[in-house]
């Protein structure tokens, strides 16, 4: 039995999108943990928070949030204009349409 298998752009395109989802849900979980919890007593977290307001945590967190934002925009146009044979096009429009909009946020709130 043969198993066909393809591992093109919509792939890991979906992977990434189950990754960084995940990733942004525990993160926001563990961000109003702590924020319920930050001024009553001393949580386990307080050294995490100290790199929480890092700019490096901020930028990774910022990339996170465009990609899963802009690959979730990619997939619904593909769903509801191109198909597959786009596929390939929108995603990489919307990845250098997301790249823009980190480097503009990042130099306006002077990440780098």
């Amino acid at each position: 039995m043969k198993i066909n298998t393809y591992a093109g752009a919509g792939m890991w395109s979906w992977v990434l999108q189950r990754i960084t989802g995940l990733l942004l849900v525990v993160y926001f979980m563990v961000h109003m943990w702590g924020m319920h919890f930050r001024f009553e007593f001393k949580t386990p977290l307080d050294g995490v928070f100290i790199y929480v307001l890092s700019k490096e945590f901020f930028l990774i967190i910022l990339v996170l949030i465009v990609y899963h934002g802009f690959n979730g925009i990619c997939s619904v146009t593909i769903d509801l204009v191109g198909g597959i044979r786009l596929q390939r096009w929108l995603f990489w429009i919307f990845m250098v349409l997301g790249v823009l909009l980190l480097y503009a946020v990042s130099i306006r709130s002077r990440l780098f």
